[in-house]
This record gives C-alpha cells, structure tokens and sequence, in this order.
C-alpha cells in the first residue's frame, strides 16, 4: 500500500502518521543542541522545562526528529504533563506559555455563545481541529456549558467511522484519474518544489503520485502541524469526544459532502492551492500561534484577518475559501435553527455545538446568519458563570 492511500483521511486521523516511525532519542542541555545535525527537535515539559527535555537528532526528516523528541520527554514526564516542541531545527516555536500570556488578563469574550428557546438551550463554540496539548486546560466556561448537555453535536462525527471505510470513502474522491500522475498534472517548478517540502516529512513523489493536489495540500498542512507539535488528539472534538459519556452525538454535516469540497475541486484550483500551500509552510507557525492568542482572546477581526492571510488571496484561492467558510455555513445554521425551532411541549435538552471557530467570524458567521433569522444569543466572556449569561428570549 503506497502512503497515498495510508495518509488519505482528513486532518482527523492523520496523526496516524506518526505510528509510521520507530524512533529514539537523547538528552541533553538547549545550549548543546545548537551543535546537533539536523534534523533535530527539543522538546520540553513546559512546566518543568530545565528538568523534562529530550532531544532527537540526526534523524532521517523533520516529523521523525519531532516525534522521537515529544515521545523521549513524555518517557520522562509525569502521567499528567503534556510536552511541546520548542525547537525544530533553528527553528524557534511558540510555546503555550508564550500564547497564553499574549491574552488579555481582564474581561474579553470567549468562542462561545449561548442560545435559547423556550427550555432548549444551545450552546455554540469555535473550535481548533488540531492543537498543542500544553494550552490545555480549556477556559472552563468551554468545560462548564459542555457538562450542562445532553448532546454533542459536530461537523461530522469522524470518529465513528471506522478507518477502513474512511479510507475507502476517501480514495473515491481523492485519487487523479487512471492515466494521470502528479508529475503530469503539475508544472514542472511547482513538482520540483514539492519533492523538496515532501522530503521535509518522509514522503517522495512515488508514495503518492496517483494522489490529487488537494490530498497533497492537505498532507503537506498535517504534517507541518504535526511536526510542529499541534496534534489531531489535542483537538477540540477529540478532547470533548472522549468526554462524552452517554451524550448522543449529532452532525451538522455529512462526510461526503467535505470530501467532495476538499478533492472536487476544479484542477486549476487544486494546483493553485498547493502552490500557496508550499508558499506559506515555513510561514505558517507564528501566524497559526497569532490565530490562537486571538481565538482565546475572542478577537474576532483578528482571527478572520490571519485566517485569510494564510488561505490565500487569488480569485481561485477566495472562491474556494468561500465554498469551504460562507456556503457551510448557511448549512450548519440551518441545522442550528433546526434544534432550536422545537415544540415548546417537547423535552428540554441542551446541546453543546462545536464548529470551526473561523465559522463564527465574518459577516457571514454562523452567528450572524442566526440573527438575521431573529435567533440571537448571548456571547460568554471569559469572566462569566453560564448561569449569568442564561435568559429566556
């Protein structure tokens, strides 16, 4: 089996990715590391940095140097502390300390929303897919309203599809036709540039070279993430999936229906995707920490603008942005007004509601679309109790 098809779900498995390597490491001081041959990687434990750090080098890429130097520190850490990639060859990397430090330490507003309708109650939250484990825990108005319900409601639901499927149900959109290859769909600079950054993560051309630019895209952004220490596991919905009790779990979406947008794409758009993909790879790490500073701060105009700076700004690249943010959103709302237009003789329930949180910015959010509607909600600040944000409209 190529690595095309092994790295052929979405971002939500694709930490799989790191079960390919055996990997060792050692340790040493940061001072020494600047001497090691890369690739190489430190990792800490970010509150006992000076005593928990592992380090991995001369290793045969750069998401094998990272994950031998996470898996060395977490061998030495505690059962309860989370390590990070700090270095990454001279790269510097933001920690979760650093991050959080950058938000506001008075009142600001949360990625969370809070709706009702009659005795339903609705809660909406924005979240990141993939994230490093050290800006855990969660602000704990995000624990408080999930705890308060009785349904988990998502995207869609990826982790009840077992992987087999999910890579069949994958293949079918994301393979190029029979007779084309990567190397004959993409102009000859932009595959030579791709060899270079496939490299950089234990692939080559051969591995996937039946894959269409999309899945190419998708894996190259994984894997920098993943080699930077945001992981699939740290995710919002893994982190509340793995909470969730006896909730019943619902679906905004379908998986079809994501697949077809991210691998239907017209060729043109797909090869213009990658392009800025490669473009922005080595830029990508302290615009995705600047995204978190002003997720947790509730910076909304913030987020949209670094969101769209690292999602391009050609015709080709907006209109796909438009596809993947406006026009799903309209759905998803929908779907939310659905829950919520209930009978007011029928069980009271509460539903906890975790989206993309770029699908709540923008005059296009999923929340302005709610009040145009006339479903408006109250926004929770990170100083409120659920309880004083609670009104019945």
């Amino acid at each position: 089996m190529s690595l095309a098809e092994r790295l052929s779900a979405p971002a939500l498995r694709s930490l799989a990715l790191a079960t390919l390597f055996s990997l060792a490491g050692q340790s040493l001081s940061q001072d020494a590391y600047e001497d090691l041959q890369p690739a190489k990687a430190l990792a800490v434990a970010p509150d006992r940095p000076q005593q928990v750090r592992a380090v991995a080098a001369g290793q045969p890429h750069d998401l094998a140097a990272s994950v031998a130097a996470r898996e060395r520190c977490e061998a030495k850490a505690e059962a309860d502390e989370a390590c990070e990639i700090v270095r990454l060859n001279e790269e510097r990397i933001t920690t979760g300390r650093e991050i959080r430090e950058r938000v506001p330490d008075n009142r600001h507003p949360l990625f969370l929303w809070r709706f009702q309708r009659h005795d339903t109650v609705l809660y909406l939250a924005g979240s990141i897919h993939i994230l490093k484990p050290s800006l855990y825990p969660l602000p704990p108005q995000l624990d408080a309203a999930f705890e308060q319900s009785d349904a988990l409601v998502l995207e869609v639901d990826v982790a009840a599809i077992a992987p087999q499927e999910m890579q069949r149900r994958t293949l079918q959109y994301a393979l190029l036709p029979a007779g084309q290859t990567l190397e004959t769909v993409l102009p000859e600079a932009l595959y030579s540039r791709l060899r270079e950054h496939l490299g950089d993560y234990g692939m080559n051309p051969e591995m996937v070279s039946r894959a269409k630019p999309s899945l190419v895209m998708n894996q190259i952004v994984v894997s920098r993430l993943l080699t930077l220490g945001y992981l699939p596991d740290s995710g919002l919905e893994s982190y509340f999936l793995s909470r969730r009790g006896e909730r019943q779990i619902l679906e905004l979406e379908n998986l079809d229906a994501q697949l077809k947008l991210l691998f239907n794409q017209p060729l043109e758009t797909q090869v213009e995707l990658l392009e800025e993909t490669l473009d922005v790879a080595d830029e990508i790490e302290p615009m995705l920490a600047g995204m978190l500073v002003a997720w947790l701060s509730g910076d909304d105009a913030r987020f949209l603008e670094l969101f769209k700076a690292q999602s391009g700004d050609s015709p080709l690249s907006r209109a796909f942005t438009r596809e993947l943010l406006e026009d799903r959103n309209h759905t998803m709302a929908a779907r939310i007004r659905d829950l919520l237009m209930v009978d007011p003789t029928d069980e009271p329930r509460t539903y906890f509601v975790l989206v993309g949180a770029a699908h709540l910015v923008g005059k296009e959010g999923i929340v302005p679309l709610l009040a145009r509607h006339g479903i408006t909600g109250q926004r929770v600040n990170s100083t409120d109790t659920l309880m004083e944000t609670a009104q019945t409209p």
